[in-house]
């Protein structure tokens, strides 16, 4: 039986998301019918919002895909609305909440639970260190980066979120220019010299700022690649399995940005922003809501490279392990399009009428090539081949635009 968030959480972890079905909104749990429209920046703003009032409120969940219905002035979990997962990037949201608060949370999760029909999306928002306040750029409802001038605390208050008053904010900074010890203009300079420094060309974050197991490691990797372009960070780093990932500026101003890329036993790999993209994009398409990389996998380096490599914008291919789907290659064609194509695998038990079979994603059947006396494929043969031509067409409906 669901009754906190832990249970909760426990529930979505087991793909279970009708089981908060009946559970009213508060303080720690929040529901929304459809998901944040991303591309509108007060959408934007209003995720920042959402999450950075359960960091400030000891942890909560945000469950999107459900719908709720008034019952005695409260909302009540009421029925599933359902998600495509080609309508919502998780990737972006992640993306986002690192980049508009400040300090990015430890530990928040972005995942899909439920099967076909009944999907949602959740983000976990643990608790907090304690002592910690989370703050975001004040809203302006504009498109453009977060503003670094500006600040906005929002706070959750039973059911509901709401931004922390003036004068809340004022007292908070009064305590903390009395436990400093210093006069007031000591220590308004002191902030203002602090803050001038953050604006820099680093912009006061640290290249593998967000992994402290890992941050010299990733600084290490930076200077080695730091020759093709590689600008300031554009937000902390984060892990993706065995991988350690970091969004960069790219050091010209107009030219697209990096994500630098970690793996255990791998050379460190700078991938160009619009081709990182295209990798997400390809696994969006995984069944089930699964996380994009964890099914596609992540850009395996050249056979027998041990150096560190750029993928640049123009690349036309990439070859990606790691994933569900296993090895693969995501190529563009002349059209533009992106798609992923598994890679043969070879054994020596492979006999000859299996040595053209074609590979097959995840949960597809591997179709290989038998044949009647004379040539004539067998009926079993041909309904896969015609299966694999409805897949092939599907493919081109879902292929990934070039960005």
């Amino acid at each position: 039986m669901v009754k906190d968030l832990k249970s909760a959480l426990a529930a979505l972890d087991a793909q279970e998301p009708g089981s908060l079905l009946g559970l009213r909104e508060t303080q720690w749990l929040d529901a929304k019918a459809a998901p944040y429209q991303l591309a509108g920046p007060k959408t934007v703003e209003e995720l920042a919002k959402d999450v950075t009032a359960f960091a400030n409120g000891g942890g909560g969940l945000i469950v999107i895909g459900i719908a709720t219905r008034p019952e005695h002035d409260e909302e009540v979990l009421d029925r599933i609305v359902g998600l495509d997962p080609a309508a919502v990037n998780v990737d972006q949201i992640r993306k986002l909440i690192r980049q508009w608060i400040t300090p990015a949370p430890r530990g928040a999760r972005v995942g899909w639970s439920g099967a076909d029909g009944e999907r949602v999306v959740f983000i976990d928002v643990p608790e907090q260190a304690a002592g910690t306040l989370f703050v975001v750029p004040a809203p302006v409802g504009k498109p453009g980066s977060p503003r670094t001038d500006t600040v906005a605390v929002p706070m959750r208050d039973g059911d509901s979120t709401h931004w922390l008053p003036r004068a809340e904010i004022q007292q908070l900074l009064s305590a903390g220019v009395r436990a400093s010890g210093v006069p007031t203009a000591q220590a308004l300079t002191e902030l203002v010299r602090k803050a001038v420094s953050a604006a820099g060309p680093d912009g006061g974050l640290r290249v593998g700022q967000g992994l402290p197991d890992r941050e010299r490691e990733m600084r290490a990797a930076y200077e080695q690649l730091a020759g093709a372009g590689l600008g300031r960070p554009a937000g902390e780093a984060w892990a993706q399995g065995p991988a350690a990932l970091q969004d960069l500026h790219h050091e010209l101003d107009g030219e697209p940005g990096w994500v630098l890329c970690l793996v255990a036993g791998r050379p460190p790999a700078a991938v160009a922003e619009p081709l990182w993209q295209a990798i997400v994009e390809a696994g969006r398409r995984a069944p089930g809501g699964q996380d994009p990389l964890s099914a596609v996998g992540l850009p395996r380096p050249p056979a027998d490279s041990h150096t560190p490599w750029v993928i640049p914008a123009d690349a036309r291919s990439v070859d990606l392990d790691g994933g569900s789907w296993g090895a693969g290659r995501l190529s563009c064609s002349s059209r533009g399009v992106w798609r992923w194509q598994p890679l043969p695998r070879f054994s020596l038990d492979q006999g000859r009428s299996d040595a053209g079979a074609a590979p097959s994603r995840p949960g597809e059947p591997a179709v290989g090539r038998p044949r009647r006396a004379g040539g004539q494929q067998t009926p079993a043969y041909a309904a896969r081949t015609a299966a694999c031509a409805q897949r092939d067409g599907r493919r081109g409906d879902n292929a990934v635009p070039w960005r």
